[in-house]
């Protein structure tokens, strides 16, 4: 069975440069299995890549082979295609037996598409905190009176992507997450969609984009199958201030 690798390449946006990405791993018997692209804006484009060769080590000497002006990151785990992935994840959800087996597929589509390694469903609660509704591993509830970038995320109606710095959640959520990159989506006008990554490897325009689809959709799906808060009514909040460093949909994606 050939060795497979998934990686990230970040390169300048010009002429011939995945061609010369594509010769270096054709000199070294590495083909590519998928391609993704991740972001593609301004001069530089960032592309998901899935390698196969006879070994790592032929991976490996492919990669050290990209011209200086490439960066890569490796993925921990090999992934599938994020389009075929939203529509199995999606579908997972509207089959659940029940609520708890329909936020457990959520979340589980989270991971996925976020490649993810931490994934919550928050709700706002009516004091302005939030509960975790589930969660992929211990994340404790968030009270009204503690920073949190979510509020920003769904007072907005807008996701939003940052490397983790302090203040963006109460030290016991960060805690839990134990993240570098943190993405968070509106799912429904009082859930928060959260997914993390220990890697410090930055999120993207797309996967954000992709994200948010996600969590709204799922979303729909949820409140079909009767998974609605007791109130309707966003409760006011306070921190609501928009993380540094963030990657942001606000003005790309309309705000309800």
């Amino acid at each position: 069975m050939p060795a497979q690798r998934a990686i990230r390449i970040h390169m300048p946006d010009r002429p011939g440069a995945l061609s010369a990405i594509s010769s270096a791993l054709a000199a070294h018997q590495v083909d590519i299995v998928r391609l993704d692209v991740v972001s593609h804006e301004g001069a530089t484009v960032v592309d998901d890549l899935v390698l196969a060769a006879a070994s790592q080590d032929d991976i490996g000497r492919a990669i050290g082979s990209f011209y200086p002006e490439v960066s890569v990151r490796i993925f921990d785990e090999v992934t599938g295609d994020p389009a075929r992935q939203m529509g199995s994840s999606l579908g997972a959800v509207a089959s659940g037996r029940g609520v708890e087996n329909a936020r457990e597929a959520l979340l589980q589509g989270a991971l996925r598409i976020a490649r993810a390694d931490d994934a919550v469903l928050l709700r706002a609660a009516p004091g302005g905190g939030f509960e975790p509704m589930s969660a992929t591993g211990a994340a404790p509830d968030i009270a009204g009176s503690e920073p949190f970038a979510g509020r920003w995320v769904l007072e907005r109606r807008a996701a939003a992507a940052f490397p983790v710095s302090g203040g963006w959640a109460p030290q016991a959520f960060q805690h839990a997450l134990a993240a570098s990159w943190v993405a968070i989506a509106p799912a429904g006008g009082l859930d928060l969609l959260v997914a993390s990554r220990r890697l410090n490897i930055p999120f993207y325009l797309g996967e954000l984009e992709r994200l948010a689809t996600f969590a709204e959709a799922a979303s729909a799906i949820m409140a079909a199958l009767g998974d609605r808060p007791s109130f309707a009514a966003l409760p006011a909040m306070t921190g609501t201030a928009q993380p540094p460093r963030a990657v942001t949909l606000a003005g790309r994606l309309p705000i309800a």
